[in-house]
Parts: C-alpha cells; sequence; structure tokens
C-alpha cells in the first residue's frame, strides 16, 4: 500500500501528499475540503465533502496521539498504521472554547469553499487531573486502552469566585473551571469537578498559613506551579472562616468557601509551634497578639 503523507493548511483543512511526490507543484497537491470530527470513543476522522470529485475515501481516520502545542494548538502526531506516514504531525490552529469536568471543546475555523466560511466544534472527552509539576492536565481516554493528555502549559488562576480560570493567546481566552475546594488529604489540596468520573485537580501544597486580617480569620495554602523548567509561579489559595478550640488536641476551622453550606477542617496542635498555637487561641478570643501575616504550619 502507497503510504501517503498528510499535512494541514492554515484554514485546517486536510492536504493529501502521496510519498515522493511532496513537491510544490499544485497538481501533486490535493486540498480536501470538510471537517476534522472525533467520535465518542476520541478517534479523529476527517470528513470529506461530497462534492469535490476528488479519488479519496468520503471519511478518512487516523491513528495517532493527541498533544497541545506551546500556543494550545492541538496535534495529532500519526502512528506507523495503514498508508500513514509515523510521526507525521497534523496540526489544527484551533482554540479552547469551554471545559467541563469530562470534556474539552475547541472552535475550528476553515473554509467549505474558496471564499464560503466554516467554523465548527469538535469535542474531545475524559476528566481534569494536575500533573507533577500542579499544570491543569487533560487526559483522553481512548477505545484501544491507550491515555493522551493535553497539558495547560500556562498558569492557572484564582478569580474572585474562588473558582480556577485558565487565560491563554493574544486574546485572553478565559476558561472557567466550576467546581469544590478540598483539604483532606495532607500536603495536598484538591479541586473537584466530578467526583464521579474522578475528574479534578489534586495539587501538591507544603505549607499552610493561619493569618488574620482585619476581623477576617482565614487559611492560606501556597501551591507552586512549575510553567518551565527554569520558571515556577506560586498561586495562594485562602479560605475564609472561624478558629474554634476543641477538646484534647484539635483546632477547627469552619469555612463555608470549600463546600456548599459549610465544612470543618480538624488540625492536630502537633502542626503547630508554641508559638502559632498561641497565635490561633489568641485569633479565636479577637486578641491578637502578633504582630505580622500569620503563622505557617506543616500540613
Amino acid at each position: 500500500m502507497d503510504k501517503v503523507f498528510y499535512e494541514v493548511d492554515p484554514f485546517n483543512r486536510l492536504i493529501i501528499r502521496p510519498v515522493g511526490r511532496r513537491s510544490r507543484v499544485k497538481k501533486f497537491r490535493q486540498i480536501a475540503h470538510g471537517k476534522f470530527i472525533a467520535d465518542s470513543g476520541n478517534n479523529l476522522f476527517y470528513e470529506v465533502n461530497k462534492s469535490q470529485g476528488l479519488d479519496i475515501p468520503q471519511k478518512i481516520g487516523f491513528i495517532g496521539k493527541y498533544a497541545l502545542d506551546k500556543n494550545h494548538n492541538l496535534v495529532f502526531t500519526l502512528n506507523k498504521w495503514n498508508n500513514q506516514c509515523e510521526g507525521n504531525r497534523l496540526t489544527l490552529k484551533a482554540k479552547i472554547i469551554d471545559a467541563k469536568s469530562n470534556e474539552i471543546a475547541f472552535l475550528i475555523n476553515s473554509k467549505a469553499g474558496e471564499s464560503k466560511s466554516l467554523s465548527y466544534i469538535m469535542k474531545l472527552y475524559g476528566s481534569w487531573q494536575a500533573d507533577k509539576y500542579n499544570r491543569l492536565t487533560f487526559g483522553i481516554e481512548r477505545d484501544r486502552g491507550d491515555a493522551d493528555s493535553l497539558v495547560l502549559s500556562g498558569a492557572w488562576e484564582i478569580n474572585k469566585n474562588n473558582e480556577i480560570a485558565y487565560k491563554y493567546g493574544k486574546e485572553h481566552q478565559d476558561i472557567i473551571f466550576r467546581g469544590s475546594w478540598d483539604i483532606s488529604e495532607r500536603y495536598r489540596i484538591s479541586y473537584a469537578l466530578d467526583k464521579k468520573v474522578n475528574s479534578g485537580f489534586n495539587f501538591k501544597s507544603s505549607l499552610g498559613t493561619v493569618v488574620l486580617k482585619g476581623k477576617e480569620k482565614s487559611l492560606a495554602f501556597d501551591i507552586g506551579i512549575g510553567v518551565s523548567k527554569s520558571e515556577k509561579l506560586h498561586r495562594k489559595i485562602i479560605f475564609s472562616g472561624t478558629w474554634k478550640m476543641a477538646k484534647g488536641k484539635e483546632l477547627i476551622f469552619e469555612t463555608s468557601d470549600i463546600e456548599e453550606g459549610g465544612v470543618s477542617l480538624r488540625f492536630t496542635k502537633e502542626m503547630f509551634d508554641k508559638q502559632g498555637i498561641a497565635y490561633i487561641e489568641s485569633i479565636i478570643r479577637d486578641k491578637e497578639r502578633f504582630i505580622g501575616g500569620g503563622v505557617a504550619f506543616k500540613w
């Protein structure tokens, strides 16, 4: 079977070249008008418009792996299968327009003809996770049992509603992740999107800080995001609430910033030194004894 070299033009149309004929002469270069689609198993296809009269299949399937490049374009690298050229990359200039707990949606702008524009949405299905650098990552589920990852390589932020927001591109495209915070695991702070499909971000967090600003008593956590080998940015998650002393060696922090209806977090006094315990006792009694931004503890 003759090999075929595939590529994508600036208008997100598929270009087909037989191997050995990668000449710039137009007769050896076929532009197929159509659109890229992904099925429920995240398999990638290109549907060719019927009216073109090209000697190519109506629907072309590809086998390979998904990824995002540094500009957040969707890249599909072909495997050694059928008439594909191994390592051949299809780069779709697609814009991420939405992210739900089990899907990510891309807007693809193309041309239906020489003068007619075409815009459509392509979705991929899976779940969101945080990688070892605390970057937002979408794991794509595949029918063949493979797992591909789309890594949002920039740094995320926390908006005024305590939600995770990701901005990218010259137009500062804003993607909002709606979920709930959880601090049930030591050295970790999680943001759950959908617990049923295990979708959410489980971030590494080394230190917590008890802070007092005016009458507001807060609990803050620092999360480092590795955006490159040499650059690490930090985000601070702040929860407002009320501290209480429990019998024995426990401190209780009650907050409504984590779950609707509120939640109580319990801390053992071993997490704090003597100064830290005294600090919390002082803010519980509304008599802060220490000057400064707060006291850190090992979480």
